[in-house]
C-alpha cells in the first residue's frame, strides 16, 4: 500500500486499497498476509524513494532473504503504486520481483505479472512498459507545474504569506494575510535567547526550561540541547524567511536554500541579540573540543528508564554516555559511563557480528534466487523440447527468445549491485577495518547498526554491551565497565 502525499492518509486511499486486496484474496482463495503488509504512507515512487528508503525496499530485502518465499503474490492497486520512476528503472524493478518467483497482480485491471504469465503472453511486458512511461510522464508534468506555481507565489512574498506554514510561535490570521504571535510561546523563545545571551549552554537552557515545567509545543516532550539549538539558529526569530526548492541529483532529492526574505515574519528577537548568541555558539563550538564518533547514536538506551543515551564531552575525562532524561534534569539517576572502553570493544566485536549477519542474508538470498532462476530455465527447456513436433515454427521461435531473455535476465540479476542492507554492512566493515576512523566513518557504521539492531543496552554490572537484532536475536560484546557519578 502506498500513497505519495501525507495528506492522502485523510482521504480514501487506505480503505480503497485494503478493500481491493481483501476482495481479490477472497475471490481467488488466497491467504492475505496482514502481518507482513508493507505500507508506504506519504512516500513518493516518482524518484524511487519507496524502493530506496520506503517499505518497498524492505519488501525487496524480504524476498532476497526468503522471508517472502517464491510463489507469493504482491497485490498493488496499479503499476504506478509500484514505481513512477523512468520506464527503464520501473521495468527493472518489476523484472527483479518476478524473477524471484513473486507474482504481481494489479487490482484495478486484474492483470497478473509472473514468470509463467509473461512467458505465455510476452506482450504483458510491453503493456507494463507503456504504463510505466505514462506514470512517469504524469509525475514529470505535475512536478513542473508545482515548480512553476511556487515561482509565481514567490513573486508576491512581500505582500502576502506564501503558505500557512510558519514557526511554531506564530499562526496565520483567518484572512491569510498576516501572521499573529502566540504570546506564551514567544515568551519561551525570548527566554531561550536571554539565557543563551547570558552564557548558558544549550543543555543548561534545556534544564532550566524543563525544571520550570515548560514543554516543547509540538510534542509536549522535554527540551534538550537539540531542540534548543534548533530555535537559537532559526533566523525566523528576527523575521527572516529562507525559501527553499527541491533539487533532484545523485539519486536523491536535496533541499536547496534561496535568497533570504527579511521582514517576512514579525520579529520577536532583536538582530543584535541574535548575532551575539550566534557568536557565542560559534566560539563554544570552536573552543578546541574534538568531535566524537558515537557508534551507538539512537541505539543505546538507559537500562533504568529506557531513554536514549547521549554523549557528553568532558575535557578532563573524555567522552561519556549519559541518560538523556537525567541530562535534561527530569530524572535523578545521573551517572556517566566512559565511552572509550565501549568504543574499543565495539571496534573489536562488531566485525564478526556484522559479517555473520550479512553472510546469513547473502546465503538465503543467493540460494533463493538461483533456485527460482533454474526452475524457470528448466521449464522453458521442457516446454521447447516437448513442442518440437506439434507447435508451429513461430511458437518455437518465441520459446527460444523467451529462454534467451531469461538467461540474460538471470545473468544481469546475479551481477546486480548488493541490496541496501548488504551494502550498508559492507561499508561498515570497510570503516571498521581502518585502525583510526573519524566521525564521518562512525556515522556510516551507525547507519548499518541501526539497520541491523533495534537497541543497545549497556550492562554496567555484567560489563557487556547487549545488542538486540531486528530478528530478535541478541549479541553480547564484553567491555571494561567504568562509571563516574
Amino acid at each position: 500500500m502506498r500513497f505519495s502525499s501525507p495528506d492522502q492518509q485523510y482521504g480514501d486511499s487506505i480503505r480503497r486499497q485494503t478493500a481491493l486486496a481483501a476482495a481479490y484474496a477472497l475471490e481467488f482463495g488466497l491467504n492475505l498476509d496482514d502481518q507482513l503488509t508493507y505500507q508506504d504512507f506519504g512516500i513518493s515512487s516518482f524518484r524511487g524513494q519507496n524502493a530506496a528508503s520506503g517499505r518497498l525496499g524492505d519488501f525487496l530485502a524480504a524476498i532476497s532473504s526468503g522471508l517472502v518465499p517464491a510463489g507469493s503474490v504482491l497485490l498493488v492497486e496499479n503499476l504506478d503504486r509500484l514505481s513512477r520512476e523512468s520506464a527503464l528503472n520501473a521495468q527493472n524493478l518489476l523484472t527483479q520481483i518476478v524473477l524471484a518467483g513473486v507474482s504481481i497482480v494489479t487490482l484495478s485491471d486484474r492483470r497478473t505479472y509472473s514468470i509463467e504469465e509473461l512467458k505465455r503472453d510476452p506482450m504483458g511486458l510491453i503493456f507494463a512498459l507503456i504504463n510505466f512511461i505514462r506514470a512517469n510522464e504524469e509525475s514529470e508534468i505535475k512536478s513542473s507545474r508545482a515548480k512553476a506555481n511556487w515561482v509565481a507565489k514567490r513573486a508576491t512574498v512581500l505582500t502576502q504569506p506564501l503558505t500557512a506554514r510558519c514557526p511554531s510561535w506564530l499562526k496565520l490570521d483567518k484572512d491569510r494575510r498576516r501572521f499573529r504571535q502566540i504570546p506564551e510561546r514567544v515568551a519561551i523563545v525570548q527566554l531561550i535567547f536571554q539565557l543563551a545571551d547570558e552564557g548558558s549552554t544549550l543543555s543548561q537552557v534545556a534544564i532550566t526550561l524543563n525544571q520550570r515545567g515548560m514543554r516543547t509545543w509540538r510534542t509536549k516532550s522535554l527540551w534538550n540541547r537539540n531542540s534548543v539549538g534548533n530555535i537559537i539558529c532559526f533566523s525566523a526569530v528576527i523575521g527572516t524567511y529562507v525559501p527553499h526548492y527541491h533539487h533532484y541529483e545523485d539519486g536523491c532529492t536535496r533541499r536547496r536554500p534561496l535568497k533570504p526574505v527579511p521582514d517576512y515574519y514579525p520579529a520577536i528577537v532583536s538582530a543584535e541579540q541574535f548575532d551575539r548568541v550566534q557568536a557565542i555558539r560559534l566560539a563554544a563550538y570552536t573552543s578546541g573540543r574534538s568531535a566524537v564518533g558515537y557508534l551507538l547514536q539512537h541505539l543505546a538506551v538507559c537500562e533504568i528508564c529506557g531513554r536514549f543515551m547521549k554523549i557528553v564531552l568532558r575535557a578532563e575525562h573524555g567522552s561519556s554516555m549519559v541518560c538523556s532524561a537525567a541530562l535534561a534534569g527530569t530524572e535523578t539517576h545521573y551517572s556517566e559511563i566512559l565511552y572509550l572502553p565501549i568504543d574499543r570493544a565495539l571496534r573489536l566485536g562488531l566485525p564478526r557480528i556484522l559479517r555473520d549477519y550479512g553472510r546469513l542474508d547473502e546465503e538465503w538470498g543467493s540460494n533463493h534466487r538461483l533456485r527460482a532462476a533454474q526452475n524457470v530455465l528448466d521449464r522453458a527447456r521442457r516446454a521447447r523440447s516437448g513442442d518440437l513436433h506439434v507447435k508451429p515454427n513461430s511458437h518455437l521461435q518465441a520459446l527460444k527468445a523467451a529462454e534467451n531473455e531469461m538467461r540474460e535476465a538471470v545473468a544481469s540479476y546475479e551481477s546486480r549491485p548488493l541490496g541496501p542492507l548488504r551494502r550498508k554492512i559492507e561499508i561498515a566493515l570497510e570503516c571498521l577495518a581502518e585502525t583510526d576512523f573519524g566521525p564521518v566513518e562512525a556515522r556510516l557504521i551507525n547507519t548499518a547498526l541501526k539497520a541491523v539492531f533495534t537497541k543497545a543496552l549497556i550492562d554496567i554490572t555484567g560489563g557487556f554491551i547487549e545488542l538486540h537484532q531486528q530478528d530478535g536475536a541478541i549479541q553480547r560484546v564484553a567491555y571494561q565497565s567504568i562509571t563516574r557519578k
